[in-house]
C-alpha cells in the first residue's frame, strides 16, 4: 500500500504553491524559487488537476486563495516551518559549543554588552554563557571551559596551572546623576544613604578605612546581597554605593552616575582572574581577547580619571 495515498504526485508542486500563497504572486514566488512565471503558473494548474479543486482566484491584477487553498496554505505553512526549525536545531547541535561561566556581575556588565562582537569572531561555535553567583568555588566544577571570577583570596590561586590574572577592582563612591547636586562633592556624597552590596558593608568600610575624610554618622544603610541589585538601587537614585569603577564605566561616561571630583580611586582586595580546565588554542584566544577588553575599559578609566582629577590608583 502507497503511504500518504491522498498527497499529490509532486512535492515540488506542494512548495510551488506555498510560496504563491504566502506571497500572492505569481511574479514574487517565480523571483524567490528561481523559476519563470509560466512554470509557477503551470505548477499550480497541475496540483489543482491533480487535487480536483481551484486554489487559486486569478483577478485581472491580483490573485485570491479559495478556502480550500487557504487550508492547505495554513497546513503547508505550519509544517514547513515545523521541519526548518527541526532542522536548523540539527545545525545547532552540529556547533561545537563553549561554555564561559563567570561572575554576575561580570556577567552582566562587562560579557553581555559585548556578546555580538564574541559571537562574530567565533560564528562556528555554539557560545553558553553562564552567570555564576558562587565565584571562587566554580573553579572546583566541570561545567564549563573558561570561569571568569573575582576572589577576595587572589594568592590562593595565582600560582595555579592554567590560572592568568585578568585585573584589579579600581573602587570609588558613585551616585546617580539625578541625586547628585551641581558642584557636589565628597561630603555630599558621604552624607547620602549608603548602598552596599554585601551584608557586611566591607567595600563601604573599607574604602573609608584608606581615605583621609571625616565620616558621617547616622547615615542610612540599604544592604542587598548582590551586586547588581546595589548598583541598580544606586542607579534608580536611592543613595551612593562603593563599586568597582570599571563595572559603571558606560554610566560613568554617560553621564548616568558620578564620581565626585578629586575623589581618591584604590584597588579592591578582591581581584579576577580567568581558569582554563583544559589547555586550548581557542580559549588561550578568548582569554587574549578578554584582556585586550579589559586594557581597554581601564584606558578609557584612565581618560575619565584625568578630566576629574582623580587621584589614587588609576594614573
Amino acid at each position: 500500500m502507497t503511504p500518504y495515498p491522498n498527497l499529490p504526485h509532486s512535492h515540488h508542486a506542494l512548495k510551488t504553491f506555498e510560496a504563491v500563497s504566502r506571497l500572492l504572486s505569481f511574479t514574487l514566488a517565480a523571483d524567490e524559487l528561481n523559476v519563470t512565471q509560466s512554470a509557477v503558473s503551470r505548477q499550480i494548474k497541475q496540483l489543482e488537476d491533480e487535487l480536483h479543486t481551484t486554489l487559486i482566484t486569478r483577478k485581472h491584477r491580483a490573485i485570491e486563495l479559495t478556502l480550500r487553498g487557504q487550508e492547505l496554505s495554513f497546513a503547508l505553512s505550519k509544517n514547513y516551518q515545523t521541519i526548518d526549525s527541526l532542522i536548523s536545531s540539527w545545525q545547532l547541535q552540529s556547533k561545537q559549543r563553549l561554555v564561559i561561566k563567570a561572575s554576575l556581575s561580570f556577567t552582566t556588565r562587562t560579557l553581555i554588552p559585548k556578546l555580538n562582537e564574541l559571537y562574530e569572531r567565533y560564528p562556528d561555535y555554539e557560545i553558553i554563557i553562564v552567570p555564576s553567583l558562587d565565584g571562587e568555588a566554580s573553579v572546583n566544577t566541570d561545567d564549563y571551559d573558561l570561569l571568569i571570577f573575582c576572589t577576595k583570596q587572589p594568592d590562593d590561586f595565582r600560582h595555579w596551572p592554567n590560572m592568568i590574572f585578568l585585573r584589579d577592582e579600581y573602587m570609588a563612591p558613585v551616585c546617580a546623576a539625578s541625586i547628585a547636586e551641581e558642584g557636589s562633592d565628597l561630603d555630599s556624597i558621604l552624607a547620602m544613604p549608603r548602598v552596599h552590596s554585601t551584608l557586611d558593608h566591607y567595600d563601604w568600610k573599607l574604602w573609608l578605612a584608606n581615605q583621609n575624610v571625616e565620616d558621617v554618622s547616622n547615615v542610612r544603610d540599604i544592604s542587598f546581597y548582590s551586586l547588581d541589585v546595589a548598583l541598580s538601587a544606586c542607579l534608580a537614585g536611592q543613595g551612593a554605593t562603593v563599586t568597582d569603577l570599571l563595572l559603571v564605566l558606560p554610566e560613568l561616561e554617560r553621564g548616568f552616575l558620578k564620581c565626585p571630583d578629586k575623589v581618591k580611586v584604590q584597588y579592591s582586595a578582591w581581584q579576577y582572574f580567568c581558569y582554563k580546565r583544559n589547555n586550548s588554542p581557542l580559549i588561550d584566544e578568548i582569554i587574549q581577547w578578554i584582556g585586550e577588553q579589559s586594557e581597554r575599559e581601564i584606558q578609557q578609566l584612565q581618560k575619565l580619571s584625568k578630566r576629574h582629577h582623580w587621584t589614587g590608583v588609576v594614573k
